[in-house]
């Protein structure tokens, strides 16, 4: 059985899509205070995810791709920069646009994931004539219909219902056990100019 040193120092191996930062002193005081995801990290966990595709009422395919991570801290936000291609079958037509997206994070208890929520689209770039025209928006519902058609903000409100509460990353099994046997556990997520940080807590606190 692993003695409190002996968890302290596999905590600090970790994986190596995460750091645990420890803080010093004494033995007492070697917990973890966060666990760290560097942006690198971040930005391949998301990368992951992609490509998405998706059918809408039978009627327009929607494929996400090629995610580019930017990092919102001053908002504890992040943003991510998409392809969207569209195909509507009744129409026979195709689009292409570009697509940005904010969203918060969250840790969730229950299969110790962090999660996207409160995703907003904030842009969309539709090609049109070979040129991008620019669509900035506040939500999805309100893009001007000259600027986007109509693929282009279904599609949006689509992805923004795809990526909503879309799992990025699991704390793995063996570091929860090491997490129990400190009496820690996950609880705010904080995106920093770095990266994330998913802040450890004493259990029960």
């Amino acid at each position: 059985m692993m003695n409190r040193r002996q968890t302290l120092f596999a905590l600090g191996a970790g994986a190596p899509l995460a750091a645990l930062t420890l803080i010093g002193g004494c033995a007492s005081a070697l917990a973890p205070q966060v666990i760290t995801l560097g942006e690198a990290e971040l930005a391949a966990l998301i990368n992951r995810q992609f490509p998405l595709q998706k059918r809408l009422l039978e009627v327009v395919d929607v494929q996400l791709a090629a995610p580019s991570l930017h990092l919102l801290p001053e908002r504890n936000r992040l943003a991510v920069d998409l392809s969207l291609t569209t195909q509507e079958w009744l129409l026979g037509k195709s689009g292409r646009a570009r697509l940005v997206f904010e969203s918060a994070l969250r840790y969730e208890p229950r299969d110790a994931s962090v999660r996207l929520t409160q995703v907003r689209v904030q842009r969309i770039d539709v090609a049109a004539g070979g040129e991008p025209a620019a669509a900035p928006v506040a939500s999805t519902a309100s893009t001007p219909a000259g600027q986007a058609g109509t693929a282009s903000r279904i599609a949006g409100l689509l992805a923004e219902r795809t990526m909503e509460d879309l799992a990025i990353y699991h704390v793995p099994a063996e570091r929860q056990a090491l997490l129990r046997q400190l009496g820690l556990q996950p609880g705010a997520v904080t995106v920093t100019a770095r990266g994330l940080e998913i802040t450890l807590a004493r259990a029960g606190s």
